[in-house]
């Protein structure tokens, strides 16, 4: 009886770790939409890892059941809001999904949803790059790092105050 516990155990957890077809077609999508971003460009976010961020997020604000319809057909509707490419296919796809989240207007707040996880993730990757004091640097190339000599290394002492 124990072995059912476990095994029972065992594929909820798997199931739970487990990356759906929703999960990689958003995480696709994402990475697609970011990469024109000229945010990411700027600041030289990799639009994979902010995209990462984006997906963990929804991932973990959707159904608490994984593998449940409605969680599933919620990534994929979250997934079809960030490939539109119109005015007009945002209102299809809202209309599209309007029964999945309750009506019109909570269709369109989902999708408008998508904005601020979006807004959140970049923030937070902006804020790994940024040191505390707010001022922003820019990135280092790997080539740049490699060169990089410690500031103090090649400065000759000032002369002193006698």
């Amino acid at each position: 009886m124990n072995n059912i516990y476990i095994a029972v155990l065992l594929s909820v957890v798997l199931a739970a770790c487990s990356e759906s077809k929703e999960q990689l077609d958003l995480r696709q999508a994402l990475t697609a939409k970011l990469a024109e971003d000229s945010d990411l460009k700027d600041y030289k976010l990799d639009p994979a890892h902010v995209a990462d961020c984006i997906v963990s997020e929804i991932a973990e604000n959707v159904s608490a059941l994984p593998g449940h319809p409605p969680r599933q057909q919620v990534l994929e509707a979250y997934a079809k809001f960030v490939s539109v490419n119109s005015p007009g296919d945002a209102q299809k796809a809202v209309d599209q999904y309007k029964d999945l989240f309750g009506g019109v207007k909570e269709s369109q707040a989902a999708a408008m949803q998508v904005t601020d996880y979006i807004m959140d993730c970049m923030g937070q990757a902006i804020e790994k790059i940024t040191p505390e004091n707010g001022a922003s640097q820019p990135v280092s190339t790997p080539h740049e790092q490699s060169n990089a000599v410690p500031a103090n290394e090649n400065r000759q002492a000032a002369p002193q105050a006698k």
